[in-house]
């Protein structure tokens, strides 16, 4: 039995990424990243790899995943926008605390 992919968009302009990191996974003690993009029902965009620099907690290896995403999740929103859509959100969901309030307040919200 063969499985169908079904993708639907529910706006084009609102684009949702979705980023998360696995701490420490390979034999190099270096993380992976992941992500996927969606503008509605299924991920027309997704991406797995190993990452380039060691982190030193969960924390830092979400921030390196960010920080590896982020040219394509501008990228992609300006490609549209150059298409003739209107972008009203680009928003990027993420699991860990620390590194969400990291990335919104900056260094305000470290206690090092």
């Amino acid at each position: 039995k063969r499985l169908k992919q079904s993708l639907s968009a529910e706006t084009l302009s609102v684009l949702k990424w979705w980023i998360d990191a696995s701490h420490a996974v390979h034999k190099d003690c270096k993380s992976h990243t992941g992500m996927g993009m969606t503008f509605g029902k299924g991920m027309p965009l997704t991406a797995s790899k190993k990452q380039k620099l060691n982190g030193k907690s969960s924390t830092e290896s979400e921030l390196i995943a960010v920080d590896d995403v982020l040219p394509q999740v501008l990228w992609t929103h300006y490609f549209l926008e150059a298409q003739g859509y209107k972008i009203k959100k680009n928003v990027v969901f993420q699991d860990n605390k620390s590194a969400i309030l990291l990335e919104m307040n900056g260094i305000g919200s470290s206690s090092k």
